[in-house]
C-alpha cells in the first residue's frame, strides 16, 4: 500500500463462489451478503461495513473486527469522507457491483480510486503452513467425491441425482462449498448443475469436475473423463494427448517458471498431438476458484514454492465435444506435488454391474 501510495483498501465482497475470497483473507467472514465492504486503512483499525445492525453484531462478536451496520455505497462514502482519504484502493473491482462503484465515486469526486486488486492478489499466491493444511483437507473431499460418483453413476440415473447424492455425502464429511460441472453425452460439452438435465446411457462421455472448499473454505479442483460401456478408440486417442498435456504442464509447475510457460507447454502438447484445445488450462486456486496467477498467455507472473496450482487440459473432439484431466498441485523447491490420489486413467463405468438398490 505504501508503495503505491494508498492511504486505505476498500475490499468488497459477494456472496458467491468466484468473489469472496478478498475479503475473507482479510476478516475471514465467510458469508458476504449484498455486497458487504472492509475498509482497511494502512495505519487504522479496519472498518467492517455489514449490510444490517444484527450482521454488524455478529462481525463484531465472532470476528473481533469494528463493524457498522450499513454497506451501501453512500454508507463507505460517509466513513471514507470523515476519514479524509485522497486515494484508495479497490479490491476486487472486476466483481464490485456496478451500483455500488458508480454511487461511492459519483458521491467522493476529490478522491482518486485505483484498482489494487493486486496488492491482495499476491499476497495469496503463497500459502502458509496453515492454509495447506486446509487446503489438503480439500483435495481429499475432491477425491472422494470422485469416488463415489463413480460408485454412483449408472444407465437410467439423472445427472441431478447423482450430483446431488455426491453434495450430499461430501456436506456430511465436512464440505463448505461445492461447485460441479458435467455431462452426460457421446459428444460431452461442460455444463453447471442447473442444466444437468441429462439421463445416463450407455456410449455416453461424462466429464467430471468438483470444485469443493473444505472446513477451512480453501478449493481444490478435480476432473476426470469416463465412459459408460467401452470409450470410442476416438475419445481414447484424445483423452490420452489430454494426459500427456497434464504431464507437460505439470513439468514446468517449478519456482522460477512462468505462468505463460505452463500455458504454451500445454496448448503445444495438445497441437503437436493433431488436437484443438478447448477451455483455458488452469489458474490458481484458494479462497476463490479462481486466483491469480491465470495459466495463461498474458500472465507473466513466476511462479513461486508455496503456490496452489489447478491445471485442467481440455482437448476437443473432430466429431464434437471434448474430454479433459485436471487437478490440483502445489509447487515446492523440488517440483510439483499432486494433492489428489485418484487414478488418472479414463475411468470405464461397467453397464453389466448389478444396478443400485438390487
Amino acid at each position: 500500500m505504501k508503495e503505491k501510495n494508498l492511504e486505505l483498501l476498500l475490499v468488497s465482497g459477494i456472496r458467491f463462489v468466484a468473489a469472496a475470497g478478498y475479503l475473507r483473507y482479510l476478516t475471514n467472514w465467510a458469508e458476504p451478503f449484498g455486497g458487504e465492504v472492509l475498509i482497511f486503512p494502512r495505519n487504522e483499525p479496519s472498518i467492517f461495513l455489514a449490510r444490517t445492525a444484527e450482521r454488524a453484531l455478529v462481525v463484531k462478536k465472532f470476528l473481533d473486527l469494528q463493524a457498522i451496520a450499513g454497506s451501501t455505497a453512500a454508507d463507505a462514502a460517509a466513513v471514507l469522507k470523515k476519514m479524509r482519504c485522497s486515494r484508495v484502493g479497490l479490491c476486487g473491482l472486476k466483481t464490485m457491483l456496478a451500483e455500488f462503484y458508480v454511487q461511492l465515486t459519483t458521491a467522493l469526486p476529490d478522491v482518486e480510486f485505483v484498482d489494487a486488486s493486486s496488492i491482495l492478489d499476491e499476497a495469496r499466491w503463497i500459502k502458509s503452513q496453515e492454509e495447506l493444511t486446509w487446503v489438503k483437507k480439500s483435495a481429499d473431499l475432491t477425491d472422494i467425491a470422485f469416488q463415489e460418483f463413480s460408485r454412483l453413476v449408472d444407465t437410467g440415473r439423472s445427472e441431478s441425482d447423482v450430483f446431488n447424492e455426491v453434495e450430499s455425502i461430501v456436506k456430511q464429511r465436512g464440505a463448505e462449498n461445492t461447485y460441479f460441472m458435467m455431462s452426460a453425452d457421446p459428444k460431452p460439452l461442460a455444463k453447471f448443475l442447473d442444466l444437468a438435465f441429462g439421463t445416463y446411457k450407455r456410449g455416453d462421455l461424462i466429464i467430471f469436475n468438483a470444485e469443493i472448499s473444505g472446513p477451512g473454505g480453501y478449493f481444490t479442483q478435480l476432473e476426470r473423463t469416463l465412459s459408460i460401456g467401452p470409450a470410442s478408440k476416438q475419445a481414447e486417442a484424445a483423452y490420452s494427448v489430454c494426459v500427456k498435456a497434464l504431464e507437460a504442464g505439470t513439468a514446468l509447475l517449478r519456482p522460477g517458471q512462468t505462468a505463460r510457460s505452463v500455458y504454451r507447454a500445454i496448448r503445444a502438447s495438445i497441437e503437436n498431438g493433431g488436437y484443438k484445445m478447448g477451455l483455458h488450462p488452469g489458474h490458481s486456486q484458494g479462497l476463490d476458484i479462481f486466483e491469480r496467477p491465470a495459466i495463461d498467455e498474458k500472465e507473466e507472473a513466476q511462479l513461486e514454492a508455496g503456490m496452489i496450482i489447478v491445471l485442467h487440459p481440455h482437448v476437443l473432439l473432430p466429431e464434437g465435444g471434448g474430454v479433459w484431466i485436471g487437478e490440483t498441485f502445489l509447487v515446492t523447491n523440488d517440483g510439483p506435488y499432486a494433492l489428489h490420489k485418484s487414478s488418472r486413467e479414463l475411468k470405464v463405468i461397467d453397464v453389466s454391474r448389478t444396478p443400485r438398490g438390487q
